[in-house]
């Protein structure tokens, strides 16, 4: 590992847990040295990634909030999607984006619409989903939009995610060797849509279906609550709203910079955000 993916790695130890690191702190954690973690500090803090409280500890920095606002303005699934996304969040009364991150899954967008609903669409669902939000993640086996994102790794990364994790997926229902584990996520890309209840606020999003993008890799998943007899209805919904946002995201440009925009140039992304997932195609995931 390079010392500048060592520095990133730094922004990994935030979280909801703990918020603020002090320089003491983060060498316990990561076993650097003090003038490393102090060199580091000083490195993201100079680019606004975290900023010096006056106690000393760190937190997150503006530069995190900059960037999330132009996520929020040109991903290009949400200005491509947005349309289709709002239409889901009236057909099921809430839909989340779902990317993959390393071996968990992140919820990058949340929409709702509860007064556009009938009463009787996800409404079990819809109180225990209530409390989902951007930022949350899971592991890899605990919800729907996580087994659709796992469905789309190659068979490389399956590989080694089975090694590290064979045990928890065998007590998933996902197979008890390799062989077994490969042809329950076949039979998955070939239904089109996952369905799983599990634990914790995207346990309750029991329907998901993968979106992709440019060169038809996969991006993200849709996920939907649904009650258990509505999870073939919210599937397909979900699957024909996916087509729309695959296509328009394969054709989707983005705009030219203009004076506007230009002082926001700087942090514009280079590239789409992208999930990491496997190269698996529409057409192998029977989407097309």
């Amino acid at each position: 590992m390079s010392s500048l993916d060592r520095m990133l790695r730094i922004l990994e130890l935030f979280a909801a847990e703990r918020p603020r690191w002090t320089v003491e702190q983060a060498i316990a954690r990561t076993g650097y040295s003090r003038s490393t973690i102090y060199r580091y500090f000083k490195s993201l803090s100079g680019a606004g990634l975290v900023s010096a409280g006056a106690d000393g500890a760190y937190s997150l920095g503006p530069a995190v909030i900059g960037l999330d606002r132009l996520i929020r303005l040109y991903d290009p699934l949400l200005v491509a999607g947005g349309p289709q996304i709002t239409e889901l969040a009236r057909a099921t009364g809430l839909v989340a984006v779902v990317e993959s991150f390393r071996d968990q899954v992140v919820v990058t967008h949340v929409e709702t619409a509860p007064d556009t609903i009938a009463p009787d669409t996800a409404a079990p669902d819809r109180a225990a989903a209530a409390g989902l939000q951007r930022g949350l993640s899971a592991g890899m086996l605990d919800s729907a939009a996580a087994r659709v994102l796992l469905a789309c790794e190659n068979a490389r990364r399956l590989r080694r995610f089975y090694d590290v994790s064979a045990p928890a997926v065998a007590r998933a229902g996902l197979g008890a060797d390799w062989g077994a584990f490969r042809q329950s996520l076949r039979v998955q890309r070939r239904v089109g849509f996952a369905v799983h209840a599990g634990e914790g606020p995207l346990g309750h999003l029991r329907v998901a279906v993968p979106v992709f993008g440019e060169g038809e890799r996969v991006v993200a998943a849709l996920a939907a609550p649904a009650a258990e007899r509505d999870e073939a209805r919210i599937g397909e919904i979900l699957l024909r709203a996916a087509r729309r946002i695959s296509t328009r995201i394969r054709d989707y440009v983005p705009p030219e910079d203009d004076e506007e925009t230009a002082e926001a140039a700087s942090w514009r992304p280079s590239a789409p955000v992208g999930s990491g997932a496997a190269p698996i195609t529409a057409e192998r995931f029977r989407l097309a």
